[in-house]
C-alpha cells in the first residue's frame, strides 16, 4: 500500500490528468445518446405517454419477439420525412436494439436532427428478456 501512495505522490500530475479524462469520458458518453432507461422505466413510459417505440434489430430478431407495439425500422430510416419514421420533434421516442449500443448511437443522431425526447432501452433487448419482461411475437 505504501508503494501505491508513493507512486501517486511521484506521478501526481499524471494521476490527476488521468482521472480528469476518465470523468470527461463518462460525462460525454452519458450525453451522447438519449436518456438511458431500464426495462421498468420503459414500461412505465409506454403505459403513461404512448411513445413511438422503434426496434432497430434485424427483421428476423424482431420476428422472434419484441416489445408490444414496437415498429421494426432500420437506423437509416430514422430521419425526418421518412415514411416509416412518423415521430415529430417533440414526440416521445423509445429506441431498442440488441444490446443498447446501436440505439444509443441512433439516439445521438436523432438529437442532432432536433428531436428532444429520445429514450434508449439500457442494455437493449438482452436486458429486457433478462428482466423477465414479456415479448410479443411478430410476423
Amino acid at each position: 500500500m505504501n508503494k501505491f501512495f508513493a507512486f501517486i505522490g511521484d506521478n501526481f500530475l499524471a494521476v490527476v490528468v488521468l482521472l480528469s479524462l476518465i470523468s470527461i469520458l463518462i460525462i460525454y458518453e452519458r450525453k451522447k445518446g438519449g436518456v438511458k432507461l431500464d426495462a421498468s422505466e420503459i414500461t412505465r413510459l409506454i403505459n403513461k405517454n404512448s411513445p413511438f417505440v422503434y426496434d432497430l434489430r434485424s427483421s428476423a430478431e424482431y420476428s422472434a419477439g419484441s416489445i408490444a407495439g414496437a415498429i421494426n425500422i432500420q437506423t437509416s430510416n430514422l430521419t425526418k420525412g421518412d415514411s416509416l419514421f412518423k415521430a415529430n420533434d417533440q414526440d416521445c421516442i423509445i429506441l431498442i436494439c440488441k444490446t443498447g449500443t446501436t440505439s444509443s448511437k441512433a439516439a445521438g443522431d436523432l438529437k442532432k436532427q432536433g428531436f428532444t425526447n429520445v429514450n434508449v432501452l439500457s442494455g437493449g433487448m438482452m436486458n429486457w428478456t433478462q428482466s423477465g419482461m414479456p415479448l410479443v411475437k411478430n410476423k
